[in-house]
């Protein structure tokens, strides 16, 4: 298992691999194929399926992997073979495998969660998530091309001149500890914010990197946006030693802490009362509760309306009573323009109004 007679890529298709190479994964296999032989494992892995293998693959497996194989890996990258893992949302707990058990060594780990974007921009779907500042090695940019000098978000294009924009499709967080690497992270605008998607860890003589997105580099997701660029550094990195990462960026990278959230709509389901502590406090909670108040009973409907008799009302309907309006103040009349003269004589008198409410005053 010399390094110089490692001259094949294996996909893994013995745990029922999401994506495979033909499956998904046929124009990453054309570009691969230039330069390397391509296979399929479908049986247990041992060390004498991967002689002569420079790169493993998995993407997306959803069957366990048993102590052995993991322990033929772990061998494998020791001896200088080099490892993709992909996976995607939902993490281990929808996948139904245990590649963290083997990952977890190296200080990474695939989590259970999904990445959304919280702002709508090109991909309809909010788990195609378009990041355009989640570079956390600017090595990985100078490699693609790109000559950074500052990652700035664009709401509005989405595509700066300077960063990688990239799709990272029905994935999931990683968590890294050092001494392995975030390359890429799910951004400013992606929910969680700022946690790696895709991590690199350089064993003694293998490479390990690992990517919580399957979807990233199949046929549909390949060509979008900048995720060939971001494929072709990864294998470069893989296969090759023409790229040696930032220690500035390994050692302090851009990566906020990882922050759990309650799950607010299964909480919603399970409601509780406030329990105060004291001597009526019940041993059973459950007696708190009085669900009398919720319940709806027509037994009484008979004994209602047999009442009706007793009391000699007629038995109808409910009729709407017209409401009736109190005026707070008095009705107005009209005004009068005459005036009770001294001789007891009416005159008219232009100009001048006098209400009718003051007339028995004026004849006092």
């Amino acid at each position: 298992m010399e390094k110089e007679e490692r001259n094949s890529v294996v996909f893994n298709a013995s745990k029922r691999e999401l994506f495979t190479a033909n499956n998904g994964y046929k124009s990453l296999q054309k570009r691969l194929r230039a330069q390397w032989k391509i296979q399929s494992i479908k049986e247990e892995l041992t060390l004498e399926k991967l002689n002569g293998v420079k790169l493993w693959i998995t993407a997306g497996p959803r069957e366990k992997f048993t102590a052995a194989e993991l322990e033929v890996l772990k061998q494998y990258l020791d001896a200088g073979g080099d490892v993709l893992v992909m996976l995607g949302e939902g993490g281990e707990m929808k996948y139904d495998t245990n590649i963290n058990f083997l990952l977890e060594e190296f200080g990474i780990m695939v989590n259970s969660d999904a990445v959304v974007r919280n702002v709508y921009y090109k991909y309809f779907h909010p788990k195609e998530a378009l990041v355009s500042n989640g570079v956390s090695e600017t090595e990985i940019s100078r490699a693609a091309g790109k000559v950074v000098t500052g990652i700035i978000e664009d709401e509005n294009a989405g595509n700066n001149a300077q960063a990688l924009t990239f799709v990272y499709p029905y994935g999931a967080t990683l968590s890294v500890m050092k001494p392995a690497v975030a390359v890429l992270s799910t951004g400013s605008v992606c929910f969680p914010l700022n946690r790696p998607v895709l991590a690199f860890y350089q064993v003694k003589a293998g490479k390990l990197a690992v990517m919580g997105s399957c979807h990233m580099f199949s046929d549909q997701y390949l060509d979008k946006e900048e995720n060939s660029k971001i494929m072709d550094v990864v294998f470069q990195w893989l296969m090759g030693d023409n790229i040696h990462l930032n220690q500035i960026d390994a050692e302090d990278p851009e990566i906020t802490d990882y922050t759990m959230l309650p799950d607010t709509g299964c909480l919603s389901e399970r409601l509780r009362v406030c329990l105060q502590e004291g001597e009526e406090n019940p041993r059973d909670f459950t007696s708190l509760f009085d669900m009398s108040l919720l319940q709806l009973s027509t037994n009484t409907l008979p004994q209602v309306i047999s009442s009706y008799k007793q009391l000699n009302v007629k038995h109808e309907p409910l009729q709407l009573i017209t409401p009736q309006f109190e005026t707070p103040l008095p009705q107005l009349e009209p005004a009068v323009r005459f005036l009770l003269c001294q001789h007891h004589s009416l005159a008219l008198v232009p100009h001048i109004s006098i209400s009718s409410t003051m007339l028995p005053n004026i004849l006092l």
